[in-house]
């Protein structure tokens, strides 16, 4: 069974690795593509270029993607003969070479998350910085499926079902947005490796293999993007502490999760503070004054509120945001997981709600589908056991046994 789960696993890996490889002449631009340019700026520094080299060698990574999007969207919109724009490059270069406006504020942000271009500046000597960014993202996203198959095993789904959960994890937003150059993917399948590490402590009772997964999970994520791990941190000591208050889940295993994500939301705080990173105030002032461009907010926190009630009563009503879907599909899978093991529910549905944490965090309609990524977690964990019936109590041979009663 083994082999066939991971021929099987394999396979659908490979076709949406070639998927994404016959799309990658498109060249399309993500969201907040100012991000894209910051992380190829880093991803050539971490090169060895010198940082006015660098700043010249991303501006022409992304000045050449730019022009070579919109040939492509002319001809999908049925242009004939569409032909690059020599001055649309050439402006474009002039624009990011000489006049930039990104202030020093803002490159800090890109600064504390050195882990993704870092290693995306390990494959481009095979690639190049701009191609080494996707692959990165690829790899991240193609191991996100194989975490995925791990976890459904561990809450006892078989072969078909974990094959399932694969196919939506590729199918769903976290595929599609996980392969562009940004830490989402890489962020959300190290969240899968830190969720595998909870449930080897709170449903498998697995100590070691528990925390070290766990720890890592944690670490490998503080240096790509720590805003959303302390948010994780956060969201499994709270559901360490719901199962600590069943009697089914009250052991060793439990105690340890809660004591090591407590710990590792203590270690990634008081680290970024000592490296010098951005806290949190700083990232809500980058949200309110466009960059930096505009002077601070004076109470940044009553802002974030009245962003909120904005963002909350506006984007349920947008039919590109389909925000009824993800509600719908959650509230099955977590009744389909609740099912299977309440453990296992409440840990996914924790590490589901990071998502919903960070779009709270940064409350801004364009960046709304990468911040919530992790929400789609619920349901590609959740859908497989969608119709998986409780199993009987039988003996060997498929023997129910009946009840004795006394005379």
């Amino acid at each position: 069974m083994t082999r066939r789960l991971a021929a099987g696993g394999l396979l659908i890996a490979v076709a949406f690795a070639v998927f994404q490889v016959l799309g990658y002449h498109s060249d399309t631009l993500p969201p907040a593509n100012n991000d894209v340019y910051r992380y190829t700026v880093q991803a050539h520094s971490a090169t060895g270029a010198a940082p006015d080299e660098a700043v010249r060698r991303a501006a022409a990574d992304w000045c050449r993607a730019r022009s070579d999007n919109d040939i492509a969207s002319r001809r999908v919109e049925g242009s004939v003969g569409a032909q690059p724009d020599p001055k649309a490059y050439t402006g474009c270069l002039d624009w990011l070479i000489r006049h930039d406006g990104t202030t020093e504020r803002y490159k800090e942000i890109f600064y504390a998350r050195p882990g993704y271009p870092f290693l995306a500046s390990l494959v481009a000597p095979l690639t190049g910085v701009w191609a080494g960014l996707w692959v990165v993202s690829l790899a991240f996203t193609l191991a996100g499926g194989a975490l995925v198959i791990v976890l459904i095993r561990l809450a006892g789904g078989g072969v078909r079902a974990a094959w399932t959960g694969e196919i939506l994890f590729f199918a769903l937003p976290t595929g599609g947005l996980g392969v562009q150059r940004l830490t989402d993917g890489p962020a959300v399948a190290i969240t899968l490796a830190a969720l595998v590490g909870a449930v080897l402590l709170a449903c498998r009772r697995s100590l070691l293999p528990g925390t070290v997964t766990l720890c890592a999970a944690l670490a490998l994520g503080c240096f790509v993007r720590y805003s959303s791990f302390t948010f994780l941190c956060a969201a499994l000591l709270a559901a360490s502490i719901v199962c600590l208050g069943r009697r089914g889940s009250r052991h060793a295993g439990t105690v340890a999760l809660a004591v090591t994500s407590l710990a590792g939301f203590a270690g990634i705080t008081v680290g970024a503070r000592l490296m010098g990173w951005p806290e949190a105030a700083s990232t809500m002032q980058d949200t309110f004054t466009d960059h930096f461009k505009q002077p601070d907010v004076a109470d940044p926190v009553a802002h974030l509120v009245r962003l909120n009630t904005a963002l909350w009563s506006y984007l349920p009503w947008q039919s590109e945001t389909a925000a009824f879907l993800p509600v719908a599909l959650c509230g099955l899978s977590f009744a389909a997981l609740w099912r299977v093991d309440v453990t296992f529910a409440v840990l996914a549905t924790a590490a589901a709600l990071t998502g919903l944490l960070s779009v709270i965090a940064h409350p801004v309609y364009g960046q709304y589908a990468r911040l919530v990524l992790p929400v789609w977690l619920l349901p590609v964990l959740g859908l497989p056991f969608l119709t998986r019936r409780k199993r009987s109590s039988r003996l060997p041979g498929g023997v129910t046994p009946t009840r004795i009663t006394r005379s």
